[in-house]
């Protein structure tokens, strides 16, 4: 849950109070506006707004979103635990299944297929996904490059035209350097093709075409080991797709 004691000892009274009111009632939180949190714990909307901004948050509005968001990932990881490996395996890929359009996937290999290179970008976790594509790729005589080294993607953003594409893979969709590569890609011109899990996130919005993954959790800063199961079935649909239309 949101950590709320590290603030504890700068908050004044009537924050405090205002602050126990919350703890002990997180599930009505996201339900109420700041005048009727006020009214019931007996503070003023001053009180709400100084709270909020001591736990490092805008105002009431973005802590009551951080609090729901948190009661969901809760409530996701609950109802993961009750069922077994098997089945959330089993759940994820049904999942991803339902999220490919078999359209995005033709339009995806056609462009790689027309491309006179294809880039590949991961980070983290990631990366294995890249060295299978990479590898699936190469085994088709698609010319291919994947972007190992952090340190050399300043490199190859120079080098990319319009007749390149551009595969980037990032669970979250904002991973800094992965961000950072596509807005400069794009102003190369060169077709994106982005892989995220299915949520709202940057990177999409970068993209030309778009490939999602159900995921339940996507926060790779705080847990790096989430599975990338539904990547490596994309990938593996991806390039299905490719001999499926090209005949290699």
């Amino acid at each position: 849950m949101l950590d709320f004691i590290n603030s504890y000892d700068d908050l004044t009274e009537s924050e405090r109070k205002a602050l126990t009111y919350i703890m002990n009632h997180l599930e009505e939180v996201p339900y109420i506006n700041i005048n009727q949190l006020a009214e019931l714990a007996f503070v003023s909307k001053t009180v709400i707004i100084n709270l909020s901004q001591k736990m490092g948050f805008s105002g009431f509005k973005e802590l009551k979103y951080h609090i729901n968001r948190q009661l969901r990932e809760d409530a996701v990881i609950e109802k993961n635990e009750r069922r077994s490996v098997k089945e959330n395996t089993t759940q994820s890929f049904e999942k991803t299944m339902s999220l490919v359009s078999e359209d995005e996937l033709n339009r995806c290999a056609e462009e790689m297929l027309k491309a006179k290179n294809v880039f590949i970008m991961a980070r983290g976790t990631s990366k294995p996904v890249g060295y299978y594509l990479e590898h699936l790729l190469f085994s088709m005589g698609i010319h291919c490059f994947f972007i190992k080294d952090y340190n050399l993607s300043e490199t190859f953003t120079n080098l990319v035209t319009e007749n390149d594409v551009v595969i980037l893979i990032s669970l979250s969709g904002s991973t800094k350097k992965i961000i950072d590569t596509a807005r400069k890609v794009h102003m190369k011109k060169a077709k994106i093709i982005s892989l995220t899990s299915f949520q709202s996130s940057i990177l999409p919005s970068y993209a030309d075409l778009k490939l999602f993954c159900h995921t339940e959790e996507m926060d790779t800063k705080k847990d790096d080991s989430i599975s990338r199961i539904g990547f490596f079935l994309l990938v593996d649909l991806l390039v299905r797709t490719i001999k499926q239309i090209s005949d290699i």
